[in-house]
């Protein structure tokens, strides 16, 4: 049942003993990786999985006391490397396994971040589309504002040169200044 329970697991599984070699590599880790389960379990090391000096990383946050408490490492986003050679970001909750006191091997569950970071990546896409509409909108509003404050006094001296073009003559200097105007 635990076997069961940990292959259909939703989320990728590993585990591997201190040497790297991998124990448990369930469905879900399968399709996140591209590597198949007799692949992962027959011809990988843990550190393969990992691009360079990260599995080195996971392992002294492990040892550490920051990232959840000794030999735990909760929500730690890392990459993984994918069989195609694809950089695959991923959180990882992982611990060490004691036995007697001893250090004997690691398990890490990890949930592919892909679709998530690709939903976040547009979703500030689309903020930014939004706070751009949002500036337009407001120089809209300024422009409008300005004209009509530009429109109300020009409103005003047009109506008076029409009404001062009644009472001067056509031929007057005045008549074509204000024809002008």
């Amino acid at each position: 049942f635990l076997k069961n329970l940990i292959l259909s697991s939703v989320d990728g599984v590993m585990a591997a003993d201190l040497k790297g070699k991998i124990l448990i590599f369930n469905d879900a880790a399968s399709e996140i990786t591209g590597y198949s389960s007799e692949e992962a379990l027959n011809q990988l090391n843990i550190r393969d999985i990992y691009p360079p000096k990260v599995a080195y990383a996971v392992m002294q946050k492990l040892r550490g006391d920051n990232c959840g408490g000794r030999g735990k490492l909760q929500s730690y986003q890392v990459d993984v490397r994918g069989k195609d050679g694809q950089i695959i970001p991923i959180s990882l909750n992982a611990a060490i396994v004691y036995e007697n006191g001893d250090e004997v091997a690691t398990v890490g569950f990890f949930h592919d971040l892909r679709k998530t970071l690709q939903i976040q990546k547009e979703l500030e896409q689309t903020q930014m589309q939004l706070l751009q509409a949002e500036k337009m909108a407001s120089l809209g509003k300024l422009a409008a504002g300005v004209a009509h404050q530009i429109n109300n006094p020009l409103t005003t001296i047009l109506v008076d040169t029409e009404l001062m073009l009644l009472d001067e003559a056509e031929d007057s200097r005045n008549f074509r200044s204000l024809q002008a105007i």
